[in-house]
């Protein structure tokens, strides 16, 4: 029984460092292969016009990906709180979810649309391609109060509760709320500070998880004796 209790830390640990991975690789493309791609729409359409497949690689890692590791990480979070189950953790479950679900879909939408684009006879594909940058964009592409709403939500039910890990909680609710500001459009820019400060959440909370699921392999190898 204990490797069944022990692995859901393990693999929220390594989906949560899985997730700190598919962040670096989407700020390596905005910040270093393409700087400026994701606010000029016309810079972007002549990446994906030379580089289409690379293009789509980038946005499954950093959607469809993320978003398969969110949800792993999001189920051992929860095994983790579960035993105060109020309606701040409820709200805490369902908001991951739902930030999950949300960048799988959008993921799966943009990259579908760049198929659809490549096909297209050029003399068609700049008229297309400004339609489906609105619906990138309008999905919230670059804006992150999704997943601010479950970091908030989840640190500040960490915090009432007085859960382990007060640093990491408190830290939590700070770049939380640094990304629920994203909604505000002249504060889109605090999308970089939150994708930047997850980075280092992430790798946190993945080694927290990993160190953990040992803790409690060597406690149940000990109580076997």
């Amino acid at each position: 029984m204990q490797p069944q209790y022990n692995a859901p830390y393990r693999m929220a640990g390594l989906a949560a460092l899985m997730c700190a991975g598919c962040f670096v690789v989407g700020f390596v493309m905005i910040f270093y292969i393409e700087p400026g791609i994701h606010l000029n729409p016309h810079q972007r359409l002549a990446f994906i016009l030379s580089n289409g497949r690379y293009f789509q690689l980038w946005y499954l890692i950093i959607f469809v990906l993320f978003g398969i590791n969110l949800l792993v990480l999001t189920q051992g979070i929860n095994r983790f709180i579960s035993p105060y189950q109020t309606l701040s953790y409820h709200l805490t479950m369902m908001f991951g979810f739902i930030w999950a679900s949300y960048v799988i879909a959008c993921g799966l939408i943009a990259t579908l649309s760049i198929e659809y684009l490549l096909h297209l006879p050029e003399n068609e594909q700049s008229s297309v391609w400004f339609a489906i940058y609105s619906l990138q964009t309008g999905l919230g592409d670059g804006v992150e109060w999704v997943g601010g709403v479950w970091l908030l939500s989840l640190s500040l039910h960490a915090l009432y509760f007085r859960l382990p890990y007060k640093l990491l909680n408190t830290f939590g609710a700070i770049i939380g709320f640094i990304g629920c500001l994203t909604l505000v459009p002249v504060l889109s820019s605090a999308g970089v500070v939150f994708g930047l400060t997850q980075i280092l959440w992430f790798v946190a909370v993945g080694i927290t998880f990993i160190r953990r699921s040992r803790t409690i392999q060597t406690q149940g190898a000990l109580a076997s004796k």
